[in-house]
């Protein structure tokens, strides 16, 4: 099997996370695709849901809320020290799937994934499973759907609220899997200043169904650019994939970058472990 059947593989199983755990508000972290992940709850719950940095919040003097730690790997130090440091100080709850690793022997809750992969691959499955258990968790509804597959090249993605943790997944994804250069912001952010250096660039805008969307789209005529035709986090998700499965066939790349360039993986390695 190679590199894009196992990411079709993946996508085509069940990422529907259920929890019993409840919260009304929380701090939620990680870092890579949990960050990511933190940004899309924190945008789809208006702010009850408060995305922070993992090595920004160790310098924190304490946290008034629950807080939830995304790590798959359960294995970043900075999400460990982190657990230390509020242990006994506000109910920690650890979303992972390495139930057997120390960051979730510090929780006070441990919510599984049960994602398990025979090769090392770019979060795909694993990104909608966290995001799954975090909208359990805050009780809010999935949104559906899918849109058609876009030819990625050199894309800047914008999105709001939700979306915007999306666009920034997508960012990683392009990095990690092409190692090539893109780019993304928030839709308001966007059009003050970051517009002005996307006159080469593809935009993707991440649809939320805002008027303000359409209206750009309508106004950019220097480049192409593509909207969605989605609603929310789960859609954009799943067609933000497919356009990066679809563009790797298109230019016969079969190959994971972050794998391949031996200096960087060490570099990001001894920093992140």
């Amino acid at each position: 099997m190679n590199v894009i059947e196992e990411i079709e593989k993946e996508l085509s199983e069940t990422y529907k996370i259920s929890t019993d755990l409840n919260l009304d508000s929380a701090f939620v972290t990680g870092a890579g695709d949990s960050y990511a992940a933190s940004l899309v709850i924190e945008g789809k719950t208006k702010g009850r849901f408060k995305a922070i940095d993992p090595y920004d919040a160790l310098d924190y003097d304490n946290l008034n809320k629950p807080l939830i730690i995304v790590s798959v790997s359960g294995k970043p130090k900075s999400n460990i020290l982190l657990a230390k440091k509020f242990k006994g100080k506000t109910k920690i709850i650890v979303i992972t799937a390495n139930k057997n690793s120390l960051l979730a022997n510090l929780a006070d809750v441990t919510v599984e994934l049960p994602y398990k992969s025979n090769n090392p691959l770019p979060g795909t499955l694993s990104f909608l499973m966290s995001i799954s258990a975090l909208y359990s968790i805050a009780n809010e509804e999935e949104d559906k759907g899918e849109d058609k597959e876009i030819f990625l090249q050199n894309p800047f993605f914008i999105g709001k609220a939700e979306n915007y943790g999306v666009a920034y997944f997508s960012y990683l994804k392009i990095a990690e899997i092409f190692g090539f250069k893109s780019n993304y912001e928030r839709l308001e952010q966007f059009c003050h200043s970051p517009i002005f250096s996307s006159r080469k660039s593809q935009i993707i805008i991440l649809s939320s169904n805002d008027k303000r969307e359409e209206q750009l789209k309508s106004l950019i005529n220097y480049t192409d650019v593509f909207k969605t035709r989605c609603e929310g986090a789960f859609c954009n998700t799943r067609t933000i994939l497919k356009s990066i499965i679809y563009t790797m066939r298109k230019i016969n790349w079969d190959k994971i970058y972050f794998l391949e360039d031996k200096n960087i993986l060490s570099i990001s390695s001894e920093i992140i472990y």
